[in-house]
């Protein structure tokens, strides 16, 4: 298993591990998105005077048209590149704004005896893939920052969920939210404070500004994580917060002291949410991981809960996917995500899972597969619900070229398939992932995630972002390519499920993290 880490955005190492915990549990994706060495870098050598470092600022809607681009830079060969891309958002003027974290940040402090720090970092585009404007959060501490998840606003900016690991009110992190301007200027900020560690990996905004978040909290001594909602006013104001708890008698095979995170969550036609996640479990074949689907009203109070496994296949690894959740034309709801096999070779795939409006299964569809028992498809990086009332599928397999390579496949309302394509970056034979894909207005798509140089010496991850058309392509560009699997059968089961809920006492702190300019030029990826 995977090891969890409580969800606020970025990553970092709390050193407790299942063994220390007495669970075979595992802290997950929100606090820790990224690893501790994968915040950003930016700035190169001394802050740039200009948000394009001395060139003209872009317009938003100029340009539009696919392209396939990495920004990247490594300080040093013994500090190398570190940059991904974890979240984007297009705003109301076309800008494609993609929010990630970079591990290293040169000079920007003037402290060198401390040359690894982290920060959130936001790139904001054209839907061309011109440059509008970059920016560094940080308190210049340690992996101080990150950014895990961005959402547009009605008015034109956005919303920020992320963490912040250089603040003492929290022992293993706060959950750091934001309402930034169109041109990444920050309006108001707070630190979730009140838990070991609370944050979110996930979050909505709604027609009012406001916008609720999805993820965890975790409290000492036990150390284990609680699912956690909360809701937040478009002045930023902490409105209400929820947390839902595991215990022996919450499904067959829940256990008490068992971790349970959320992992996506969407507003629904009813004034409500409906929210996805993973819990731990126990079988008689031993530990597991299982999905969750609960749905609450307006006030965070639980209508219904479901778990989802199947004889053959389970969750994949909290951490591994999003599970992006979306309400349908009729009611229901297509959960999205990653299964993985009970037995060896432990096969991953993509799935979307439909449901009607109390839960219940109606189809289920698996995408990817095996080659041998080496290559295989893995973690889903994110999914979207399409214009047409299909979906797309965004990230990462090596069963086609055995390298890690991104992977979109878009299919109709049915879960059939319409096309798929693997896509390369600087490389095709190191890590290439997807971590989250929007529809963007043009009826295409956008997909960020991370992609590794080939440098031996200097390589590392660079910050990804594509631009495709809405059949998948990147112009004339070679680096995607077309792929041939076919939907699979799967055996996932609906159980009902009960979690305990709870006013957690979590409260919003004001803190100051200022942004700063950068200009870093990306590599192009040509054909």
């Amino acid at each position: 298993m995977k090891s969890r880490v409580p969800a606020l955005g970025a990553v970092f190492v709390l050193g407790i591990t299942a063994g220390i915990l007495g669970l075979p549990g595992y802290w997950r994706r929100g606090l820790a998105a990224v690893s501790v060495v994968a915040a950003v870098l930016l700035v190169l050598g001394q802050p740039v005077p200009s948000l394009a470092g001395g060139q003209p600022l872009a317009t938003a809607t100029a340009g539009a048209g696919p392209f396939n681009k990495v920004w990247t830079y490594a300080l040093s060969q013994y500090a190398q590149a570190s940059q991904t891309g974890q979240s984007l958002t297009q705003l109301s003027d076309g800008a494609i704004v993609v929010g990630g974290n970079d591990a290293y940040q040169p000079n920007y402090c003037f402290k060198q005896s401390h040359p690894f720090r982290g920060g959130a970092w936001l790139v904001a585009v054209t839907s061309g893939g011109g440059n509008v404007w970059q920016q560094l959060y940080s308190t210049c501490a340690s992996a101080a920052q990150s950014a895990s998840a961005v959402s547009g606003t009605p008015d034109g900016g956005f919303v920020l969920a992320g963490g912040d690991f250089d603040n003492p009110a929290c022992g293993a992190g706060c959950g750091w939210f934001a309402k930034l301007s169109g041109q990444g200027s920050i309006l108001w900020q707070h630190d979730l404070t009140g838990a070991e560690a609370a944050g979110a990996a996930a979050l909505a905004a709604l027609p009012d500004g406001s916008f609720v978040t999805a993820g965890n909290e975790t409290t000492a001594p036990a150390l284990t994580l609680q699912a956690l909602i909360t809701k937040i006013t478009a002045a930023g104001a902490l409105q209400w917060s929820r947390t839902y708890s595991e215990t022996d008698q919450s499904f067959p095979g829940a256990f008490s002291g068992a971790n349970f995170t959320f992992e996506s969550i969407q507003h629904t036609s009813d004034g409500g949410y409906i929210a996805s996640g993973v819990a731990d479990a126990h079988f008689s074949s031993g530990y597991a991981d299982v999905l969750v689907v609960m749905k609450l009203d307006a006030s965070g109070t639980v209508q219904w809960s479901n778990v989802y496994y199947g004889t053959n296949w389970l969750s994949g690894a909290a951490g591994s996917s999003p599970y992006p959740i979306f309400q349908t034309a009729d009611g229901g709801f297509v959960l999205s995500g990653t299964v993985q096999a009970r037995t060896y070779p432990f096969e991953n795939l993509f799935f979307l899972l439909k449901l009607d409006a109390q839960g219940n299964i109606v189809w289920q569809r698996g995408y990817g597969g095996v080659n041998g028992t080496y290559d295989h498809t893995s973690e889903q990086g994110g999914a979207a619900a399409t214009s047409d009332g299909g979906y797309v599928l965004a990230g990462e397999s090596d069963v086609f070229q055995q390298a890690v390579n991104g992977w979109i496949l878009r299919t109709d309302g049915s879960g059939n398939i319409l096309w798929q394509k693997s896509y390369s970056g600087l490389t095709s034979n190191a890590g290439n992932v997807f971590n989250g894909i929007i529809q963007t207005s043009d009826g295409g798509f956008a997909a960020t995630g991370d992609s590794w140089t080939p440098d031996m010496t200097y390589g590392g991850p660079g910050l990804w972002l594509v631009k495709i058309d809405a059949n998948g392509n990147v112009g004339t560009c070679s680096c995607a390519q077309d792929t041939n699997t076919t939907p699979q059968a799967l055996d996932l089961q609906a159980y009902p499920a009960s979690f305990t809920a709870a006013v957690p006492g979590l409260a919003f702190s004001g803190v100051n993290i200022k942004a700063k300019p950068t200009s870093i030029k990306p590599t192009t990826i040509f054909p």
